[in-house]
């Protein structure tokens, strides 16, 4: 007896161990499961910073200051409809923005949500491209006229108002005197059956799918306004405002650039992502520069360095540039020194910030263009602009 209480004690013991290594290994799948999510939405939202649509979107919320929203205005042809300039639902269609690309960047925690407003929409499809109707509860016809009656004392005549023609009683013919009528407010008429009514009953009609149902089958959605996530700001700011200073600059120097910018690897025939790409015919050669940007809390860490290192090594370019918000880690400063990368650390809006990267862009394609000899340059004062970038700032 006492040996079958310990072989079920110690089974006990093995199916409870079993249990825990279980929930244990559960755990962990659940764990890094979450992490490869975070991962994904992460490398998700690098790429949307660079995408047109997103950065042009961004750039514009972030001129209009706190308050700056995007909220929807309502086109009897289209519902409700979001846009980037001013509210005009008969805008151009290139001003709309839809609602599923908003909704990514929600989910990409670029933007958030917050209420807006409550419709009624179509059961069947969701629409709020609605008509309202007034109806019969008598005969359910739409044939329904909108009225006001007038009650003719005397001989107890209630009939609409238009049909006392020159203030005489339709049914007596008397003429209208004071204290003799009266009125007795807004009626509903059927126009059908002849129906008098106080109040009609409601239709709504879907015009984009015909369903036609009543005000207690609508569905209620939420229409919802967008703004930037508070919490994402300063990111946000440093990934759209880096690219476009960039490019502003660039184009200034007679530049054509490309956000992003596309390009075939010559070894492996893989398809690299740049933030940018720039190029430009001097002397009969083509210059290319292709920059990548990477944003972290503290400070840039080596591995996007050295992918773009690898990125780089695959296709031609002169002018290798890569920005760090808001600084590079010294590892990857000494990594980036190796290779000859031009490097710059923070915001570039201060004037005299982007005249020396400008000088520095403008020397690398005169060492590029010059025949293959070295500018003339002292090495210290090579070293100094190399030491500036290095040192920018947010």
């Amino acid at each position: 007896m006492k040996k079958s209480k310990e072989q079920n004690l110690d089974s006990t013991k093995t199916m409870a161990d079993q249990h825990i290594v279980g929930n244990l290994t559960y755990s962990k799948e659940a764990t890094n499961s979450a992490i490869e999510q975070e991962d994904k939405i992460e490398l998700e939202r690098k790429e949307a910073y660079i995408e047109p649509k997103t950065r042009s979107l961004l750039r514009k919320l972030l001129q209009g200051g706190d308050k700056e929203e995007i909220i929807p205005t309502y086109a009897s042809s289209l519902g409700f409809v979001y846009q980037t300039t001013d509210p005009n639902p008969t805008g151009d269609e290139k001003d709309k923005i839809p609602l599923t690309f908003l909704d990514n960047l929600v989910r990409l925690d670029i933007l958030q949500k917050n209420f807006f407003d409550s419709v009624s929409a179509c059961p069947n499809c969701e629409s709020t491209i609605l008509t309202m109707h007034n109806r019969c509860p008598k005969c359910r016809s739409h044939n329904v006229e909108k009225t006001s009656l007038t009650e003719h004392i005397p001989c107890g005549n209630i009939d609409q108002k238009e049909k006392y023609k020159d203030d005489r009683c339709p049914k007596c013919g008397e003429l209208l005197v004071e204290g003799q009528y009266r009125n007795m407010g807004r009626w509903y008429v059927c126009q059908e059956c002849g129906e008098r009514f106080e109040h009609p009953e409601l239709d709504l009609v879907c015009r984009h799918c015909n369903k036609k149902f009543t005000l207690k089958e609508a569905q209620v959605v939420k229409i919802e306004k967008f703004l930037l996530n508070s919490n994402r700001k300063k990111e946000i700011r440093q990934n759209v405002a880096s690219l476009e200073d960039i490019r502003t600059l660039l184009q200034d120097l007679g530049f054509s650039v490309e956000i992003p910018g596309l390009a075939v690897g010559q070894k492996s025939g893989m398809q690299h992502h740049f933030s940018l790409m720039a190029k430009k015919q001097i002397n009969g050669k083509e210059i290319v520069i292709a920059l990548d940007h990477a944003v972290s809390e503290l400070e840039v860490q080596a591995s996007p360095l050295i992918l773009y290192i690898y990125k780089t090594s695959e296709v031609n370019v002169d002018i290798q540039i890569f920005i760090a918000m808001p600084k590079l880690n010294e590892t990857a400063k000494r990594i980036a020194q190796g290779h000859e990368i031009l490097t710059i650390e923070g915001l570039i809006e201060e004037p005299d910030t982007i005249k020396n990267i400008k000088a520095e862009i403008e020397d690398r394609i005169a060492q590029k263009t010059t025949d293959g000899k070295a500018v003339n340059e002292k090495p210290e004062t090579k070293q100094e602009s190399k030491s500036f970038f290095r040192k920018l700032k947010i």
